[in-house]
């Protein structure tokens, strides 16, 4: 389990995009302090790397894995927490979105930014194993087809245009035979 510094508590509404705010990366001294505006296409960081110089960064949503939840501890109390970011291959750019104690708070917080972003719902394990919970196709969710006329009596039956169709049959093919082929070579 990861464990979080006691000054990050955010909890963001995803209906009420964009948001501003600023969090600490985890990164020592003023490097660590980042703010962010999350839209509904895109997300704008503006950080100081470690090195001191100030970099702005601007994201589209496509550039993060997903809308992940993962278990932490809180520094001062030892008291589990549920932090639900915007997951990014590098860490450092991951955005968390809520820190919540309550795991129903936690579950809906996470549809709903999954729903409004279009991003699928990823649970981090406790050993930093990231599993996608849905299997999406781009903003889609790929779910299982739904079978046609599945309340029809008549559904395991041909339908009514095809019954009247008859298939052909072998004897009744013509052969046509042409001695001389028409082509405009000569």
């Amino acid at each position: 389990m990861t464990r979080i510094e006691p000054s990050v508590s955010v909890r963001l509404d995803p209906f009420k995009l964009p948001h501003r705010f600023r969090y600490h990366t985890g990164l020592d001294g003023e490097a660590g302090e980042a703010s962010v505006v999350i839209e509904r296409e895109t997300v704008s960081v503006c950080r100081r790397l470690p090195s001191g110089v100030p970099a702005a960064l601007r994201l589209p949503m496509a550039a993060f894995e997903g809308v992940a939840v993962r278990n932490t501890v809180h520094l001062a109390s030892d008291t589990p927490l549920m932090v639900i970011e915007l997951l990014h291959q590098d860490p450092q750019l991951s955005i968390p979105l809520a820190v919540l104690d309550d795991d129903i708070d936690v579950v809906a917080d996470w549809k709903a930014w999954s729903r409004v972003l279009g991003l699928p719902m990823i649970h981090v394990g406790g050993d930093g194993a990231v599993r996608p919970i849905e299997e999406r196709l781009g903003r889609l969710p790929v779910r299982p087809t739904k079978p046609r006329r599945r309340r029809s009596v008549l559904a395991g039956r041909r339908p009514r245009f095809l019954v009247r169709r008859q298939p052909g049959s072998a004897d009744r093919i013509v052969m046509v035979a042409v001695e001389r082929e028409i082509c405009g070579w000569e």
